[in-house]
């Protein structure tokens, strides 16, 4: 999928079940056809674009997934074009990932990269159901340092008007050259505690 942090936690929208759901679980279901572009007046016209590479036909590969609930009978129906799907795990997407616990804080990993491991991680000062930008306490990243070597750098202090990141994600203070995560991870802890005296 190849999500950065932000991704993998921000801008999802969660199914809703009826509010009165007594055992709310859903059922999913996958359907891939193909599908028929209407031409004007209702009728299927012959697509008849002369780019032999055109990827707009009057046919195309179409994916529907179903979700719904038995319990309270909600149901969701996603259609798309020609979507990508693939099978792996929540170790490979990040998210679905319990948390990792430094210097009092939870880091929550990242996709992994091509060595099998995360290289970002947002940090909460809380154990949470589901990160929300409101939770967060700083992001840790991997990179590396000028002989090659993994160092760690870390955003802390949520601000809107911070210096680092950039629309939604601003932060007030930054740091790098960390040699471990848990360095990493003290330094953000550090920093919240500071920023939430000097309020």
């Amino acid at each position: 999928m190849n999500l950065n942090i932000r991704e993998t936690y921000f801008g999802w929208r969660e199914l809703s079940h009826h509010r009165d759901c007594l055992r709310p679980a859903w059922a999913i279901d996958v359907r891939e056809d193909e599908g028929f572009r209407p031409s004007y007046g209702g009728a299927r016209g012959q697509h008849d674009c002369t780019d032999e590479d055109c990827e707009h036909s009057s046919r195309y590969p179409r994916t529907t997934v179903r979700v719904i609930c038995r319990s309270c009978r909600s149901a969701h129906v996603i259609r798309g074009e020609a979507l990508s799907d693939f099978h792996t795990t929540t170790k490979r997407v990040g998210f679905g990932e319990e948390p990792r616990r430094l210097a009092g804080l939870f880091l929550w990993p990242g996709e992994v990269w091509f060595d099998n491991e995360p290289h970002e991680w947002l940090v909460t000062s809380r154990q949470v159901a589901r990160v929300q930008r409101p939770d967060l306490a700083g992001r840790i990243s991997e990179g590396r340092g000028p002989r090659g070597g993994k160092q760690y750098s870390a955003v802390a202090v949520p601000s809107a008007e911070g210096t680092y990141g950039y629309g939604e994600n601003r932060w007030a203070r930054a740091h790098e050259g960390f040699k471990s995560l848990s360095a990493a991870a003290k330094w953000v802890a550090e920093q919240n505690h500071e920023g939430a005296e000097s309020k």
